[in-house]
């Protein structure tokens, strides 16, 4: 069928790219990928919207760096369409591009044909946007201007959340991250948030409890995995010391005395102990409280939380992504164990 279609034909490139869209939005992945490829032989692969869908596919494939180029390419060759340059915005906002994300963002807001909903979205995204642009005020201000239909939506008020505690208006990110979970009860990230929140406000049962929640539903999406091996511990374990030779000596005589253990995750006891049971690296021992000084036993390496090891898995300056994780999450237990801002971010 799409062999013989015309090339003048936009209606049927449209609704075929529309199949395609949604077909990667339900995971059906090979269903987009044969509308892809007949696309591409009967209009070209260059046509904007085939590049939409190239690009929506590629991200759903986990190839970032492809998806954004495609998405690019699609939001140059069609400037009006804003569904278009969203996906492009949103695209781009996941691989960290905050300032062309943010133009590409502001660009779909701009177009006298955007729709409704789609300003909606847009508003959302250009929030967390300058959210992570450390603008929490602009953000709170751009979800202001959302239809107040949806100020109920988890993903709205999760956002707005975010925006108020880097306000610190602890008291009304702690409102809205318990009306995000009333909606969405099983979302370990909205649990998460709370947690982090909650420790910023003092509250540190409630921090432990809502980390205990995350621990939970983490463990249940990720299901039961057998114990590390004592061969695997060993190259776990050889690994964080290779990271160990990054830091500076100061940081370094904080750590290297401490014994390297290896376990599937954070249990239950050390997540009331304080540990967060989302970091890859966790700290044994006592957390430096006030005047007190921290005392460290022991370094738990978690391996179910590690990417997986293959021999090609590197991230994008390529740097090994198991110790490009074990560096940060060391990083996150020396700033918060030893409470050493100081030297961790000028390190980071």
């Amino acid at each position: 069928m799409l062999r013989s279609m015309a090339k003048g034909k936009t209606a049927d490139v449209d609704e075929l790219v529309d199949r395609g869209l949604r077909a990667v939005e339900d995971d059906e992945l090979d269903t987009a990928e044969s509308i892809l490829d007949d696309l591409r032989g009967s209009v070209g692969e260059n046509q904007p919207r085939v590049l939409h869908l190239a690009g929506m596919l590629a991200w759903a494939q986990g190839d970032l760096e492809r998806a954004t180029g495609y998405l690019m390419q699609a939001a140059d060759g069609a400037p009006d369409r804003a569904d278009v340059q969203l996906d492009c915005a949103e695209c781009l906002f996941a691989g960290e591009e905050i300032e062309e994300a943010e133009a590409q963002a502001r660009a779909a807001l701009a177009l006298p044909g955007i729709s409704k909903a789609q300003t909606d979205d847009g508003r959302l995204l250009l929030a967390q946007i300058r959210l992570s642009g450390d603008d929490p005020d602009e953000a709170l201000e751009i979800l202001a201007q959302i239809d107040p239909s949806l100020h109920d939506h988890p993903a709205f008020l999760s956002t707005r959340g975010s925006a108020h505690m880097a306000a610190g208006k602890l008291d009304r990110a702690v409102e809205d991250l318990r009306a995000a979970i009333k909606h969405e009860p099983d979302d370990g990230d909205l649990h998460y948030q709370l947690a982090l929140v909650l420790g910023a406000a003092g509250d540190s049962d409630g921090a432990v409890a809502a980390m205990l929640r995350v621990r939970e539903l983490d463990a249940a999406e990720d299901g039961e995995s057998e114990q590390p091996s004592y061969a695997d511990a060993q190259e776990l374990r050889s690994r964080l010391e290779d990271v160990f030779e990054q830091l500076p000596d100061p940081l370094l005589r904080l750590v290297a005395h401490a014994p390297i253990t290896v376990q599937t995750r954070a249990t239950e006891e050390q997540v009331r102990a304080g540990i967060d049971p989302r970091n890859v690296v966790a700290f044994c021992g006592t957390r430096k409280q006030g005047e007190d000084e921290a005392e460290l036993t022991g370094i738990v390496i978690m391996r179910d939380l590690l990417p997986e090891a293959d021999d090609d898995d590197q991230d994008d300056d390529g740097a090994d992504a198991v110790e490009t994780e074990m560096f940060y999450g060391l990083m996150d237990e020396l700033q918060s164990f030893f409470q050493r801002d100081d030297v961790v971010m000028a390190q980071a």
